[in-house]
């Protein structure tokens, strides 16, 4: 219940935010078929931007506002509906108030529309139905319905209603009006407004986007009728005879619906420029900021910091006291790294190969070599079962360019031998330090053929370690 009052809360106020931007932007504008697909598109964007989640760190001020008053119907509601409230105690019933107050203004309005069909169903009941394609041409399928009584000419999905005398006297430029709203397709536009009223019936700016659209379709209607050739000047004068009276069906669309001053002030105004469509982009930054407003607080803070954690600080964590117990004993252990083993790990090749290795592929970083950056990396990396180098790590640096070329190194090389114990390949721990030296014409010394790379290798209690490094003359 509170997420349904929430979301509806939320759709009102991206309703509104995106009809006054309409109104300040683009009613003025004369492309009414744009204009319509726009406010449509309102109808759309209202309904789906709540639904959109996104998840923030540090909740907007709206949204850390309808969060606490969704939280606060969802506790009201579950304190009501919960069978350990404390006896005497009064539960919480405002929420079911509210909840009530709202079903029954929906069930107002809903049963208005309803009592506004069942009129309409009255009214045609007393018509009579006559061949449309006696007054205007490409009618096929429109139902024209003709009242001895005199009503206000309208249409319905694709039923005509017209009095006999508006017939005799008006009928063509009436039923092209009303032929245009049939041919467009304006009924189903009122219902989706009527039921966008329904649910939000408490929001001034369902009504009035409601009404904007129903301007519209008059627009695009009173358009259609002179382009078919009828005098913009008789058929103003139409209008204004046709302007008395009554509408009692508000879900037709009819003759005399809109303002009507407004609507021949728009069939006066000069025609709108492609350009001003443009303007409908407001709608992208508007959105994003209702998203953004009513991005939720997610645990996507708490998972970036234990991203961001060391493996240390979780190991530190683990081996706390009262923590033990935390960790899953079925889960499976990580496999054992030896600093020695029975045979040690070979390069393929041998070591020979591993000097050509280093050899052929070292590229000295172009930015150290401008700067006449040199010196020793020393890596430590573990060589798994299979060979290859996992776990890269830089014991100690020379410069930030030449540690990643190192790195390169290591984590281009093919799979080694792999190391085994008692017969079985085995995971061992591997040191390496490369020894980055320039020349006296600043080029690398691994490529260079006047100063080739020596290598060494040498086992220790510390465990295995290769070096590779240019042999100069200063012995660096």
């Amino acid at each position: 219940m509170g997420i349904f009052l929430v979301y509806i809360l939320k759709s009102a106020l991206c309703l509104a935010a995106f009809y006054l931007f309409y109104r300040l932007l683009l009613s003025r504008e004369t492309l009414h078929s744009f204009n319509r697909a726009a406010l449509l598109g309102v109808l759309a964007l209202s309904a789906v931007v709540p639904l959109i989640e996104v998840g923030t760190a540090q909740p907007s001020g709206v949204g850390q506002t309808l969060l606490s008053l969704e939280e606060w119907l969802a506790t009201a509601g579950a304190t009501t509906l919960s069978a350990g409230v404390p006896e005497g105690a009064a539960p919480a019933v405002w929420p079911v108030a509210l909840l009530a107050v709202y079903a029954l203004g929906v069930l107002f309005f809903l049963g208005r529309n309803v009592l506004s069909l069942v009129r309409l169903g009255q009214l045609l009941r007393g018509t009579r139905r006559e061949d449309i394609g006696r007054y205007v041409e490409d009618a096929d399928g429109v139902w024209l319905l003709v009242h001895e009584r005199a009503v206000a000419p309208f249409s319905w999905m694709r039923c005509i209603v017209i009095s006999r005398r508006d017939l005799e006297e008006d009928g063509r430029p009436i039923l092209l009006h009303e032929l245009a709203h049939i041919r467009r397709g304006h009924s189903w536009d009122i219902l989706l407004a009527d039921l966008c009223c329904f649910v939000q019936w408490f929001n001034p700016a369902a009504w009035l986007l409601k009404q904007e659209l129903q301007a519209v379709h008059e627009y695009e209607a009173d358009e259609a009728v002179l382009r078919a050739g009828v005098n913009a000047r008789e058929y103003q004068l139409l209008l204004i005879k046709k302007a008395v009276g009554t509408r009692l069906y508000s879900m037709a669309n009819s003759l005399n619906h809109s303002k009507l001053k407004k609507r021949i002030t728009m069939m006066q105004r000069r025609k709108s420029s492609v350009w001003a469509c443009a303007k409908y982009l407001y709608v992208l930054p508007l959105a994003a900021v209702a998203v953004a407003a009513f991005a939720r607080l997610e645990v996507s803070g708490v998972s970036n910091q234990l991203s961001g954690a060391k493996v240390t600080d979780l190991a530190a964590i683990v081996k706390a006291p009262g923590v033990e117990n935390a960790v899953p004993q079925d889960t499976v252990p990580a496999p054992v790294v030896y600093e020695i083993a029975d045979q040690r790990p070979e390069f393929p090749g041998g070591t020979a190969a591993l000097l050509q290795y280093v050899q052929d592929n070292m590229r000295y970083p172009q930015a150290a070599k401008a700067k006449g950056v040199q010196g020793r990396v020393i890596l430590q990396f573990v060589l798994d079962a299979t060979g290859k180098p996992t776990d890269i790590r830089i014991l100690r640096g020379a410069d930030p360019e030449l540690d990643a070329e190192a790195i390169r190194l290591v984590r281009e090389m093919p799979l080694w031998t792999p190391a085994r114990q008692d017969g079985k390949a085995v995971a061992v721990r591997y040191t390496m330090p490369i020894k980055f030296s320039l020349d006296e014409e600043g080029a690398k010394a691994s490529s260079s053929a006047k100063q080739p790379l020596a290598i060494s290798y040498s086992e220790s209690g510390n465990g295995t370690s290769v070096s590779v490094s240019s042999s100069t003359s200063d012995g660096r």
